[in-house]
């Protein structure tokens, strides 16, 4: 009973392995969202320069030979509004109706907007289509961004910048610049960015505050992966809880030559029935039942706890039988 119980018991740290696995990957992944899928290496890029945005747009569409990247021009006053333009490159987000920005949306001559889907700024839809009054003009809502727990996706509202539109009301000196992309390491292409923008400093973009200076510590999910490693520790407990009273069977057998040798098998056998079963069931009803995106973490754990597991049965078992002879 007590080694079936103990069969259950590996059962459950593995599904404790794969929630704290899942929880983990939520964090990092609610992170990412509330950097609306920005890298952690974006900067704000810092300006006084009063060029209009689309200006700025257009200049930079017609500079050659620069890396992919992403700017998002978020207002000073209300960070929750910003101005995307992606040039080969767009940070997807998740949707919860419609669709996200596509790279021919960088170069229409109409704006478009994405919503979340708890923003504050008031839309209208007298037709059946979505707008948001921006001043005088109306831009058309082509999606709704959102995801659960990442409360600054939630209340943003993204709308599409292009070289081809109309001159904006808003100036560089009015925003917050933000640049992500292969283009940050890429010290030309970083330069051409600069120039045009006339950015003489940045410093790491970090999304808090209003002003994108606030470096506060963001949970990444580490608690749970320290929590990881006592499951692991437990299942090496369990392994040799299991074991005591096959050792007891084992020291108390007088068998000796080829009836040993089978006795031993045979316990061997039984020891990795309790074990490796537990450790099979677990790691179905993990896939089955939890969302995980790090599979590579979970499967690596139960690849090395599995391997653990053997050694330590042969240790026990096997090894012990050429030492006492």
């Amino acid at each position: 009973m007590k080694k079936v119980i103990s069969s259950i018991v590996i059962f459950l740290i593995v599904l404790l392995t794969g929630v704290a696995i899942s929880k983990s990957d939520s964090i990092k992944y609610n992170n990412t969202m509330n950097r609306l899928g920005m890298s952690e290496q974006a900067i704000v890029l810092h300006t006084k320069s009063k060029k209009n945005l689309v200006t700025a747009v257009q200049e930079l569409s017609k500079k050659k030979k620069v890396s992919a990247y992403q700017l998002i021009f978020f207002e000073k006053s209300n960070s929750d509004l910003g101005y995307i333009y992606g040039h080969n490159k767009i940070n997807k987000l998740p949707i919860t109706s419609g669709r996200y920005f596509s790279q021919d949306d960088f170069i229409s001559q109409i704006p478009f907007a994405v919503q979340g889907k708890s923003s504050q700024l008031e839309s209208y839809k007298p037709q059946g289509q979505t707008y948001i009054q921006m001043g005088d003009r109306y831009i058309s809502v082509i999606g709704n961004i959102g995801f659960d727990g990442a409360d600054i996706l939630n209340g943003q509202t993204l709308i599409s910048l292009s070289p081809n539109q109309p001159k904006s009301k808003l100036h560089l000196n009015q925003v917050t610049t933000v640049l992500d992309g292969n283009a940050l390491s890429n010290k030309e292409s970083l330069s051409k960015i600069k120039s045009v923008l006339h950015a003489r400093s940045s410093h790491k973009y970090v999304p808090q505050t209003d002003d994108f200076t606030n470096a506060e510590t963001a949970n990444n999910g580490e608690m749970y992966l320290v929590g990881i490693v006592l499951l692991f520790v437990l299942i090496v407990i369990v392994d040799f809880y299991i074991l005591v009273p096959l050792k007891y069977d084992l020291s108390r057998s007088h068998l000796t030559g080829d009836l040993k040798n089978n006795y031993q098998n045979g316990l061997m056998i039984r020891y990795l029935i309790y074990t490796l079963v537990p450790f099979i069931a677990g790691y179905a009803a993990v896939n089955w039942k939890i969302a995980i995106i790090s599979h590579n973490t979970f499967n690596m754990f139960i690849l090395v706890s599995v391997l653990i597991t053997i050694l330590i049965g042969m240790s026990q078992i096997i090894f012990t039988k050429k030492r006492s002879e």
